[in-house]
Parts: C-alpha cells; structure tokens; sequence
C-alpha cells in the first residue's frame, strides 16, 4: 500500500501540469493564483504605509504654507484696510501717517458736529476706526 517516491513525485507533475494547463485555456497564469509569503505581504503593506506617509507630509506642509499665506493675505488686506482710512497711499511713512491722522481728526472730531446728533454719532465712529489705524501704525513702526 506504500507508494514509493517516484510514484509521488509523477503525481506531483501530473497535478501541476493539470494546473497549467486550466490556467492557459483561461487565459491566465500561474502569477495570477500564487500566493504572496508573508515577506512579500510584509513588503507591499509597508510601501501602502510609506506612500500614506507621504501624502500625509505633503498635505500637512500644504496646509502650513496655506495657513501662512492665509495669515499673511489677511493682515495685509487689514493694513490696506487702515492706510485707506487714514487716506494715505500704501506703503507710507509714519510722518506722513501721523500728519493725516492730526488732520482728519481736527475735520471730523465729534466736537465740532454738535449742534447735529446723526453727524456727531458717525463722526464718533470715524474717529474709532481713525484711532484703531493710528494705534495700528504706531505699534508696527515701534512709536509712541
């Protein structure tokens, strides 16, 4: 009842050439059904992992440089925002920032609309927004 080694090693070969040949007249080959070892798993997960990694570092490195950009983009569209209220061009010397100031304060001051409740209350929010631009100014260019 026990076959010898031959007769396993024949039936070895006619098995696999069975395989092959089913694999070949469905087109396929003996690639497509190998199973991968556990190295070679191994292998193809931590380079999935690798490539995540390294989606993940673009995105956070776009993200920071968005945020600076961002940041930077809204201060300077802030700053514009004070040079056009104080009337002056961008890009102004604090002499000439501080001139402006002195004299669009002496124009609008509320004091002098008082004998007009309307004018006076939006003087009075003129001179808030002219005084938010000043202290603006004066806490960048370090005066006081």
């Amino acid at each position: 009842m026990f076959f010898n080694e031959r007769f396993w090693d024949i039936l070895r070969a006619y098995i696999n050439d069975a395989i092959e040949q089913a694999l070949k007249e469905r087109g396929l080959n003996e690639q497509a059904y190998k199973r991968k070892t556990a190295f070679e798993e191994f292998e193809e997960s931590y380079r999935k992992y690798q490539k995540y990694q390294q989606e993940y570092e673009f995105y956070q490195r776009d993200q920071q440089s968005y945020q600076k950009t961002s940041t930077y983009q809204s201060s300077n569209t802030q700053e514009l925002k004070y040079y056009a209220w104080l009337e002056v061009p961008a890009g102004s010397h604090f002499q000439e920032i501080k001139k402006s100031y002195k004299n669009l304060m002496k124009k609008y001051h509320p004091d002098n609309f008082h004998h007009n409740e309307s004018k006076r209350k939006t003087a009075e929010e003129l001179c808030q927004k002219l005084n938010e631009a000043y202290q603006y100014f004066e806490k960048k260019f370090g005066k006081k």
